[in-house]
């Protein structure tokens, strides 16, 4: 974790005399490792006013969830780091999340649109849709790109209405999939592919494989290549 972001979290649990309680609220809320830290602190109020139990794995997974949601939507930029002092339930009524569970959802449609991402200022017309790295930052996008490396994003049908709401097979439900960014290489290798999440696959390192991507892009699959 970066320096900056362990000493904010430490700065503000003193103010709460829980600064020895950081390395614990990393473990359990690995989403503080970052940009997220600021929500450091409404976590640890919430747990000081009994609004969630961090030692109950049921509330660490729907802070998580929460967390999530956040990264990927405005809602980052709309709570404060006390959650706007909102109560997990007013908060996920505010995101459009269900308060206890995800939820069921119809079998998904794959219908991609490919879009080739060419430079930065297309990458940030999806600024305020997703959390990628390369939409909010140009230096990363010159980052990823400068070895010759190029980004498709891939939007399933009418992406933009898809709510941002996990589903049982979090992340691989109607959202993760509504948009998805692909990273190749000059040697059309894919090298990453993200859900709309911002998560990772937990067995190839990326969202989808290869032969995945083909599965739900059909004869599309070849336009990501050169």
């Amino acid at each position: 974790m970066e320096d900056i972001y362990r000493k904010r979290m430490e700065w503000w649990f003193a103010e709460f005399c829980a600064a020895n309680q950081v390395d614990h609220f990393l473990e359990l809320f690995p989403e503080l490792n970052g940009r997220l830290s600021k929500f450091g602190v409404g976590i640890l109020q919430w747990g000081l006013g009994g609004l969630i139990d961090i030692e109950n794995p049921d509330d660490v997974s729907r802070v998580r969830m929460i967390l999530k949601v956040i990264d990927s939507t405005p809602g980052f930029d709309f709570f404060d780091q006390s959650f706007n002092e909102c109560s997990p339930d007013v908060v996920c009524e505010i995101l459009g999340m269900s308060s206890k569970v995800s939820r069921l959802e119809q079998k998904i449609a794959y219908d991609y649109v490919v879009t080739p991402i060419k430079t930065y200022e297309e990458a940030k017309e999806y600024e305020e849709m997703v959390s990628w790295c390369i939409v909010i930052s140009k230096e990363a996008f010159e980052e990823y790109t400068k070895n010759g490396n190029r980004f498709y994003f891939l939007n399933n049908g009418e992406w933009w209405d898809v709510p941002c709401i996990p589903g049982i097979e979090f992340p691989y439900d109607s959202y993760g999939y509504s948009l998805i960014a692909v990273e190749v290489s000059q040697d059309n290798e894919i090298v990453s592919v993200t859900s709309r999440w911002n998560e990772y696959g937990e067995k190839s390192g990326n969202f989808l494989m290869a032969s995945q991507l083909k599965d739900i892009l059909g004869d599309k699959f070849n336009h990501l290549l050169k």
